[in-house]
């Protein structure tokens, strides 16, 4: 899970902008005592103690406290807490401001936006890709997702801002947009009449959300075709699968778009990938583009489907030391098979590490752009009034140890998609991986480099 990056230009409008299906059972306000409370999560949980000082946070608490203020409008400055200050007092003084701050916002701002704003923004100050703030509503989402459960609403499209305008990224297979036949490249220019030019990404999301059963009509442009397509979209639950897609796009090249790892997908690439062996596969080009992560024991099973046993995939760091976590049976993709991965800077985390594993056992090419370079381990910690704190507990790295966080994975093949790519419906990136894949299978084959078990 990535919090802050550029590669945030990628929305699900499944899940961003969605009802969420599941009820939202009774819980605790969300006030000052909420904030404390999280930092006492992070006081607890954080990977590096260090780091959590508690004035610190606070600071950064009344931080976003008044630029929350600021937005609606709201003047307000609060004095700094002394570092060094005792933690009882911190606390007062906190609660005081937070109470002054209510008072000033007048109703405009609620106890539950400052809140989260406070907490948003002390999460914020640890830089940390992996810690941040979900809502009631993105947690209960998030959990959802992560069992491939239906725990939203929505219309089952991947929007992709660029130079201003919008466009359909992905189409979440067996969703309402996918049976309406809108395609990847389609451009988003009116929701419900309203047109998108000069909007921000977060208000076309918010016109194009809505509860199961209700309509959104969008008006696309596609590439090569003269007139505009209007679609009347009904929303409904959403279950957005691993595996968008396991084809074979040429007799020889097979394409897996592996979308998250979530519960299961692990085992569902295994069968993907021995049924195209089946259909005759003798080249993968292995879409991770816009994979933000997920478990890593999913990670894992992915890693060991396509690398040799007894190779390390990634390194764990904690306060008790370094363990390394390697391949633990064949591979089901054979050695000889090439193997091509297409990357951008939307591919994170766990998505990240498989990169990186390719790149450090000479197991293929990557093509595409740099990766977010988000690489961390973390969980979620409910809060009492239901919303969470996702929280670093582990620091990775790959295999062969070198750290990822901020730097991400730079591919073999350097190649963006333009504007002009956009605009012309071309996937230029997954043109040039199924080139190259085509080239290997042509290429007499070398025999692959053996395995080198490093324990």
């Amino acid at each position: 899970m990535r919090f802050a990056g550029k590669w945030q230009r990628l929305f699900l409008l499944a899940v961003v902008a969605a009802a969420s299906v599941l009820p939202a059972p009774a819980r605790a306000a969300a006030d000052a005592g909420l904030v404390l409370e999280a930092i006492q999560v992070l006081d607890a949980e954080y990977v590096e103690q260090a780091l959590v000082d508690r004035v610190r946070l606070l600071n950064a608490a009344l931080e976003g406290i008044t630029a929350a203020l600021g937005t609606a409008g709201v003047p307000a400055r609060f004095a700094v807490i002394a570092p060094g200050t005792a933690p009882a007092e911190a606390e007062r003084i906190f609660r005081a401001a937070f109470a002054a701050a209510l008072t000033a916002a007048a109703g405009k701002v609620s106890a539950r936006e400052l809140a989260y704003a406070a907490i948003t923004a002390l999460t914020a100050s640890l830089n940390d890709s992996h810690t941040g703030f979900l809502t009631p509503e993105q947690y209960r989402e998030r959990i959802a997702r992560q069992r491939q459960q239906a725990g939203f609403a929505g219309v089952g499209m991947v929007l992709l801002p660029k130079d201003g305008r919008f466009y359909v990224w992905q189409v979440i297979p067996r969703s309402p947009a996918e049976r309406l036949d809108v395609r990847p490249f389609d451009r988003i220019v009116r929701v419900n009449g309203t047109p998108t030019g000069g909007l921000t990404a977060e208000q076309v999301v918010s016109l194009i959300r809505g509860p199961a059963g209700s309509t959104v009509t969008v008006t696309f442009e596609r590439p090569g075709h003269p007139v505009p397509l209007i679609r009347t979209i009904i929303r409904a639950p959403i279950v957005v699968p691993p595996l968008f897609a396991a084809r074979m796009v040429e007799p020889r090249v097979a394409y897996v778009y592996l979308y998250e790892f979530t519960q299961g997908s692990g085992r569902e690439m295994r069968a993907a990938l021995q049924r195209l062996l089946g259909e005759g596969m003798r080249a993968l080009v292995l879409d991770l583009r816009s994979n933000v992560g997920g478990f890593l024991h999913e990670l894992r099973e992915a890693v060991s489907l396509i690398v040799p046993r007894g190779l390390p995939i990634y390194q764990q760091v904690t306060s008790r030391g370094t363990e390394v976590v390697y391949t633990e049976r064949s591979p089901v993709l054979p050695a000889g098979i090439p193997l091509v991965v297409l990357v951008n800077e939307g591919t994170a985390s766990a998505a990240e590490l498989l990169a990186a594993a390719v790149v450090e056992h000479q197991r293929g090419t990557l093509v595409g752009v740099k990766t977010a370079g988000a690489v961390e381990a973390s969980t979620l910690f409910e809060l009492s009034d239901g919303s969470a704190l996702s929280v670093t507990i582990r620091r990775l790295a790959s295999g062969k140890g070198r750290r990822l966080e901020g730097t991400g994975v730079t591919p073999d093949v350097v190649l963006d998609l333009t504007s002009e790519d956009f605009l012309r419906g071309r996937d230029v990136q997954l043109a040039r991986a199924v080139e190259i894949a085509r080239e290997r299978v042509a290429r007499p084959a070398a025999p692959p480099p053996a395995p080198v078990p490093t324990r």
